[in-house]
């Protein structure tokens, strides 16, 4: 997000090539009575910007046209799809379901993965945007963390990415698939999205599990 240093900066930068431009055209230059209001000016486009970065970037009156943001905020319900096949057995795991916390302004989004025996948090993520200006992709790596008492026994800290195409708009789903560095991949599908935002697991399954 632009601080109040940037856009004083820029809006100086701008009025400095303005005047520059007028006095090269052998146009009058205002007095320094024109930068009077330069503090109060920063301080509304500061005040608009933060407003803007936070909320109204997801205004219906500016899709499409002025931004091309996806909307993903809210807690989805998430199923997740894995090719480990337990040596033991030689079967594939049933699915995992969870749920995926999204946090988002125009310029941040956090991703926070739940299940009930561990959590994913992003690394680092881009939103692309595809071929068709209405199609985007959610790229992005994360950290997975299953519980402590769980480390050591069955599973461990590790790391993967997942690419997930982001459908309609509204959105109502996110799908695609994800892969670790221990070697496992699979499919993972958002769907079903509430615009509540749960802290746990166990919160989030007792208020919309069902």
């Amino acid at each position: 997000m632009l601080t109040r240093l940037h856009i004083s900066s820029f809006i100086g930068l701008t009025i400095a090539v303005w005047l520059l431009a007028l006095w090269l055209q052998g146009m009058p230059v205002l007095s320094a009575d024109f930068i009077k209001p330069f503090g109060t000016v920063v301080g509304v486009i500061t005040l608009f910007l933060t407003l803007f970065n936070k909320y109204m970037w997801s205004w219906r009156v500016f899709k499409g046209w002025y931004v091309k943001r996806p909307d993903l905020r809210g807690t989805w319900k998430v199923e997740l799809k894995s090719s480990w096949v337990n040596p033991e057995t030689g079967e594939v795991i049933d699915p995992i379901y969870g749920y995926a916390v999204i946090r988002q302004s125009l310029t941040f989004l956090s991703v926070r993965l739940m299940t009930k025996e561990s959590r994913s948090v992003l690394v680092a993520h881009s939103i692309e945007q595809q071929e068709d200006d209405d199609l985007f992709k959610l790229v992005a790596v994360y950290r997975n963390e299953p519980k402590i008492e769980l480390q050591g026994v069955r599973n461990e800290i590790h790391h993967g990415s997942f690419a997930l195409d982001i459908h309609g708009f509204p959105v109502y789903e996110l799908e695609g698939h994800y892969w670790t560095d221990r070697g496992t991949k699979g499919g993972i599908k958002l769907s079903n999205r509430v615009e509540k935002l749960y802290d746990t697991y166990d919160q989030a399954q007792r208020e919309i599990g069902n």
